[in-house]
């Protein structure tokens, strides 16, 4: 008996399989879906509530932390953030006590304690790039005067106080600036979307009058390394106009220079006792040459004191 082959002698070509295309595909899609999920999430997340967010300023405020309020996206200066690190005290115990919202705005009333006293407020939202964001109304409107200089510090910051000034809420003690020669201070609570005028009652430091005088005695010797009739704000004055129809050379030499006394209220000083020597070379009314020495044994001068920033400017008359 003759066995039969059970090998086909004529095979067909063997598919290839197509599964790990299919892993493949599927695998793409899943990293597609996943991706999508993760930025449907996250935009979620960014756009929250107005409670939410409402929730997130009042925590970032009770943090004291300058970049969790940047965090929050209200509109605040930089030196307003630089002043809030150096706050008295902060925001505690805040909550969010109702919500009302109105299309792409919300109104949030919380309460909270500051300065050792319960507060109640308004904090207004709005929706900004997808997100709730505080506005102006989180924020502090004070207003300072002070009896000398336009400058105020809080902590290691300097703000001008000629306008008013924005600041997260929290308690300041706020100084008269630049502090290395006034005194005086005041301790503000700033409170969310309040307005408030304060005034700093200041001082001279004697560091004010030593600045001062150290100021003029520059100033005064560069006005006497000129070798020509001085300039305007020099506090110099020589009577050269009855002897001389010209002159050509000056040279000048300070043997005492005048005492700095400033004014009670910081913006003007006098200064006197002084001794100067001006020694003049010209042509003399008649046509001839002339050298005439002119001696001030009690010479004095004036001027104004400006407090700008951290600095002290002074103006001669």
């Amino acid at each position: 008996m003759t066995e039969r082959s059970t090998t086909d002698p004529h095979p067909s070509p063997r598919r290839r399989s197509t599964r790990p295309w299919v892993w493949l595909v599927a695998a793409i899609v899943a990293v597609l879906l996943v991706g999508a999920g993760i930025v449907i999430w996250e935009a979620q997340s960014r756009a929250g509530s107005a409670e939410e967010a409402a929730h997130a300023y009042l925590r970032a405020l009770e943090s004291g932390d300058a970049a969790a309020v940047r965090a929050t996206g209200i509109d605040v200066s930089d030196e307003a953030l630089q002043a809030f690190d150096g706050a008295h005290s902060v925001v505690s115990e805040a909550t969010v006590v109702s919500v009302e919202e109105t299309g792409s705005s919300a109104v949030a009333h919380v309460s909270f304690v500051l300065g050792d006293a319960e507060h109640d407020a308004d904090l207004a939202l709005t929706r900004s790039d997808g997100r709730w964001v505080p506005d102006g109304s989180g924020l502090a409107e004070v207003t300072v005067s002070t009896t000398a200089g336009t400058a105020v510090a809080i902590g290691g910051t300097v703000l001008d106080a000629s306008e008013a000034l924005f600041l997260v809420p929290a308690v300041y003690t706020v100084a008269a600036a630049p502090t290395a020669y006034l005194s005086g201070s005041i301790d503000v609570v700033a409170l969310p979307g309040a307005a408030d005028d304060v005034e700093v009652e200041t001082s001279l430091r004697p560091e004010a009058t030593e600045a001062a005088q150290q100021r003029l005695d520059e100033l005064l010797e560069a006005c006497a390394a000129e070798t020509a009739l001085p300039a305007d704000g020099c506090g110099i004055r020589i009577p050269w106009g009855t002897e001389f129809r010209t002159v050509d050379d000056v040279a000048f030499r300070i043997d005492t220079m005048p005492t700095v006394v400033l004014a009670d209220d910081g913006a003007s000083f006098t200064a006197s006792s002084g001794e100067l020597v001006a020694t003049l070379t010209g042509t003399a009314r008649d046509g001839g040459s002339r050298t005439t020495t002119y001696r001030s044994q009690d010479w004095a001068v004036r001027g104004d004191v400006t407090f700008a920033g951290n600095e002290m400017t002074l103006t001669v008359w």
